[in-house]
């Protein structure tokens, strides 16, 4: 029999992944059970036990499962934060532009809007009132930063959708830690207000009104 070429076995290690992912779906795991061993994998898909275990390394390594040693791989929770992460490191390194982030961000809150006022949330939309507002005695450009990250973050928790929570949390998150903008404290005040009157057009119920205050908002981001 002839050695296995490189080529060969990483095509054969591309095809267990998708396996063992197709044995997770059709055996519906969920987060925290525990997956086949490593032999009864191999006796499965009829490949060698190496071969496998190269398969769960990369399981692992994209943060789909969890390796316990002495107690076999488990199903993780579901996060997108590594896979955004990733991406959005490949893309800026291909000459991604910032304006590009700024205008998917606008999209994602805009369409968080239209869920907010849709949903009428208005206990999260008070909870977003009082963080905007405690936000007037802030002094320091880390504190100014810090409390513009958070009211983005709040914006789209307000939607009540984890998936989408996830997804917008790492655009907004990776926006501002590579976009290093240093803020005057007259410049912030603006921001505050900026922030309140999207509130006020949210806890309205008019979407419209805040959505057209968030883009522009969204277009006085130095990029």
């Amino acid at each position: 029999m002839e050695p296995i070429q490189s080529s060969e076995r990483k095509s054969l290690k591309k095809m267990i992944i998708q396996e063992i992912k197709q044995y997770i779906i059709d055996h519906e795991l969920k987060a925290g059970d525990q997956l086949p061993t490593e032999r009864k994998f191999t006796e499965l898909f009829g490949v060698s036990r190496s071969v496998v275990r190269e398969a769960l390394s990369f399981l692992e390594n994209t943060e789909i499962i969890t390796v316990r040693q002495g107690h076999g791989a488990f199903l993780n929770e579901t996060n997108f934060e590594n896979l955004l992460d990733n991406f959005f490191f490949l893309w800026q390194i291909n000459s991604g532009k910032m304006k590009e982030i700024i205008g998917l961000r606008a999209l994602f809150e805009s369409s968080a809007i239209d869920e907010i006022v849709k949903a009428n949330r208005k206990d999260e939309l008070n909870r977003l009132k009082e963080l905007v507002d405690n936000c007037a005695g802030l002094t320091t450009p880390e504190e100014f930063r810090n409390a513009d990250l958070a009211f983005h973050k709040e914006l789209l928790k307000a939607t009540g959708n984890e998936l989408f929570i996830q997804m917008t949390n790492m655009i907004t998150s990776y926006f501002f830690q590579v976009q290093h903008v240093q803020l005057t404290h007259a410049e912030y005040q603006a921001i505050i207000k900026e922030h309140q009157e999207i509130v006020a057009a949210l806890l309205a119920g008019d979407a419209e009104r805040a959505k057209k205050l968030l883009t522009n908002h969204m277009k006085n981001t130095r990029a």
